[in-house]
């Protein structure tokens, strides 16, 4: 890693704030490509372990609803399965959006049984408009990697929850501590 001055990272932060893609960033930055998209990735895993935590710590205190759509690599998201799509589910906890892998869900109960009909609606309502957000902003990033999918999911439902917040400050924050790459080349930077 060619290790970007602070002052190039918090320009880049700002980008991807601001959901510009890597080669627009690229392009108003005048740094490589490949570069933008590594540090993106780094911003993403930072943005995934954050929202993991999150949510462990919401389902501790709250029940969770949770609503199943599906991802295939060429048709993208969609709420009808289609052969050799993966299941993916919306968490509704406390209020806020959690994207869980079918895969990584051990729960089989998918939904908290002790839900009010109230709490079950508003919880749909969100379930549903985090769904078509994801869906209108995922069409930007058409040809996602199928490795990378839970990476743009996670950032998506870190977007959704905290589209009333500057997001820049919040990455700002949990970035540091993520990934040992990024601690790497932190020390070359002044």
């Amino acid at each position: 890693m060619n290790g970007l001055s602070k002052y190039y990272i918090k320009k880049l932060i700002t980008c991807f704030a601001e959901e510009l893609t890597a080669t627009e960033t690229s392009k108003k930055l005048k740094v490589n490509r490949n570069t933008v998209n590594k540090y993106y990735r780094i911003v993403r895993e930072a943005i995934a372990d954050y929202q993991t935590l999150q949510a462990n710590m919401q389902v501790n205190a709250h029940g969770k609803q949770i609503t199943p759509f599906y991802w295939h690599k060429s048709t993208g998201i969609s709420l009808l399965h289609q052969p050799d799509s993966a299941v993916y589910y919306i968490a509704i906890i406390n209020r806020q959006v959690f994207v869980e892998n079918a895969a990584d869900n051990n729960d089989n109960s998918h939904a908290d049984a002790s839900a009010t009909t109230a709490t079950q609606s508003k919880s749909n309502d969100l379930s549903q408009s985090f769904f078509l957000y994801a869906k209108d902003k995922l069409t930007k990033f058409y040809g996602v990697k199928e490795q990378y999918t839970s990476l743009y999911l996670k950032e998506l439902e870190f977007r959704f929850n905290n589209r009333e917040k500057d997001i820049i400050k919040l990455i700002l924050k949990i970035l540091p501590h993520h990934s040992a790459e990024w601690v790497k080349t932190n020390k070359y930077r002044k």
